[in-house]
């Protein structure tokens, strides 16, 4: 299957970024008629195992010591059920009990697919030790192990509520200097689309030193070092493994790999190294260890700055998530209504809140409109002269007319980061999975009307009704747009704006048609209500008094605003440049 497929980069993520982008700007391009116009990272060997298929913690049971038969000890609150095995005193299984995957199964973090151990060259490691249980009550278990002299005490104290339980490692024996804790894990799925999970599937880290997150590349195999970590955690698409350390890890390395393409149980493979110091023979060390999802209150609650592991995006998009997006969406949620009415009530407050920028727009394009006869006429006067003539006459029309044909560009592109921080917000809040609405189970995933028999290339075996609706929607406002605007005779601007009428809808149904159903339904319902927005404008913009207030510009000897001047003096400069070309070609 197509959506199996996970290898490379996000390709639907940028590609629909691109989309978005372009359909924004070249609508608006084409409804104003614009004119062209601080120790040493120690080095370790972090390779993958051998066996990507073979579960690192099953591994570590086979070679425990011939004759120990391991036993299992396990903590429980509401929130999570963790169980810790004898052998190599590994976690063996995380289960978030509030949760299920895909299947509504249980919902196993780990199990058998994860080992965290101390590894002293390729002599020792931990993980191979037989482990006894020296105490255990309703909230905590001790695990103490030793070989060849090296001992080691592991101490787990799981809290009434949350997913987060506090770690203590105590060792004696051991060489002076450092020693590395090797933390290997096979993500498994948990999600209905693996191509989706697996592209959000990375490993994240906090930088104390440069208090600034670290990330490797998603989608991709990848490694990298880093030192000054206060938490370094493997991040899926919508639950974590995250492990801290009081004070920070000095050096660590890390991996990640994809899996086979035929393994579709597992996301990604991480295999890290964390130094760990050795002081007098003593290894002393703690912190906490958070297993759980990545719902963004809860995790920047921690103050330990977890939250960055939620891909908002950068810069201006992300601090429009987190600042804007999620409070309405928090606030509508407090209400506890469904998610596909708390989509629909966001995209109208968003698009009221905007609705002075969609004004503005609207106003240009009615001024646009007034003057058509006079841009028809340009245009027949100069269609088969000189073109930089046309443009020079069409900006002196601008200028006596008081019209910026920037004037309905400008607002939609400050409409732009907007459009972004959604196609971030939806496909990352865990709020919305396994949500349902209408015909969609998941509004975190996509939803599917049909299965089909075969799987399209670039399209899948499924179709989505959302993606559809958006696509026509789409369709529906580029080509509306394009009826309510004046042909500026620009010809090459005139095709483009045709192939994004034409082909770009076509083409979010490939790209879109894998994605959150959230996301191509938000976009659907702000089309629809920018409809009735620019419906009702009409009854609020005189075309007659825009007329007479051009006409009276006209009379005043027309208003140049900066931009413009700017624009007019450029297109002289080249005329003139192709002026002296000429003649320099005729001496």
């Amino acid at each position: 299957m197509l959506l199996d497929n996970r290898g490379g980069t996000d390709r639907n993520q940028l590609i629909g970024f691109l989309i978005i982008g372009a359909i924004l700007v070249g609508a608006s391009f084409w409804t104003q008629s614009l004119n062209p116009a601080p120790e040493e990272t120690a080095v370790v060997d972090v390779a993958a195992p051998a066996d990507p298929a073979a579960s690192p913690a099953a591994t570590a049971v086979l070679s425990v010591d011939t004759g120990f038969a391991p036993t299992e000890v396990t903590l429980q609150n509401e929130s999570v059920t963790l169980t810790w095995t004898t052998a190599g005193a590994q976690l063996k299984r995380a289960e978030l009990r509030t949760y299920k995957n895909w299947q509504k199964n249980p919902l196993l973090l780990l199990d058998d697919n994860h080992a965290l151990y101390l590894a002293d060259g390729k002599q020792v490691e931990t993980r191979t030790w037989p482990f006894a249980v020296e105490g255990q009550t309703d909230s905590s278990v001790v695990l103490s192990g030793s070989k060849d002299g090296k001992s080691l005490r592991l101490t787990y104290i799981l809290p009434k509520t949350g997913f987060a339980l506090k770690w203590r490692a105590e060792g004696t024996g051991w060489a002076n200097g450092t020693t590395q804790w090797r933390w290997e894990q096979q993500s498994l799925r948990h999600e209905k689309s693996l191509n989706t999970e697996a592209l959000a599937t990375t490993v994240y880290g906090w930088d104390a030193a440069e208090a600034d997150d670290v990330s490797l590349s998603d989608g991709s195999d990848d490694d990298d070092s880093f030192t000054s970590l206060a938490w370094l955690g493997y991040k899926q698409q919508f639950f974590s493994n995250l492990l801290t350390r009081d004070g920070n890890w000095s050096a660590v390395e890390v991996a990640s790999t994809t899996p086979l393409e035929t393994d579709t149980v597992h996301t990604r493979n991480f295999v890290s190294s964390l130094t760990e110091t050795v002081q007098e023979g003593r290894i002393n060390s703690a912190g906490a260890w958070y297993l759980g999802p990545n719902k963004y209150h809860d995790l920047e609650a921690f103050d330990r700055h977890f939250d960055v592991i939620i891909p908002f995006g950068w810069g201006i998009f992300g601090w429009i998530s987190r600042y804007v997006v999620v409070p309405i969406f928090d606030w509508l949620d407090s209400y506890g209504l469904n998610y596909g009415l708390i989509i629909l009530l966001m995209s109208l407050i968003i698009k009221l809140a905007l609705s002075p920028l969609t004004f503005s727009s609207y106003k240009s394009m009615a001024k646009m409109r007034v003057l058509k006869p006079e841009i028809d006429e340009i245009n027949e006067k100069h269609k088969d002269g000189d073109a930089a003539q046309k443009q020079q006459a069409l900006m002196a029309l601008y200028n006596k007319a008081g019209v910026n044909p920037l004037g309905g560009c400008i607002p939609q592109l400050l409409q732009f980061p907007i459009l972004i921080a959604m196609f971030r917000f939806f496909p990352a809040s865990i709020e919305l999975r396994q949500e349902s609405f209408l015909w969609a189970d998941d509004l975190s995933s996509y939803d599917s009307i049909f299965t089909l028999p075969f799987t399209v290339p670039f399209y899948g075996d499924h179709v989505s009704m959302f993606t559809i609706l958006m696509a026509i929607s789409t369709f529906l406002y580029t080509k509306m747009n394009n009826s309510m605007t004046p042909n500026t005779g620009n010809d090459m601007m005139r095709q483009q704006m045709m192939i994004i009428q034409y082909v770009m809808p076509f083409m979010l149904l490939f790209f879109f048609n894998s994605y959150s159903a959230g996301l191509s339904y938000y976009y659907f319902v702000a089309n629809m209500i920018t409809f009735g927005q620019q419906y009702s404008m009409r009854f609020f913009i005189n075309e007659s008094a825009i007329r007479a207030k051009i006409e009276d510009n006209k009379a005043k000897g027309g208003k140049k605003g900066g931009f413009q001047a700017k624009l007019q003096n450029m297109m002289e400069e080249q005329q003139n440049a192709g002026n002296r070309r000429i003649r320099r070609n005729n001496k």
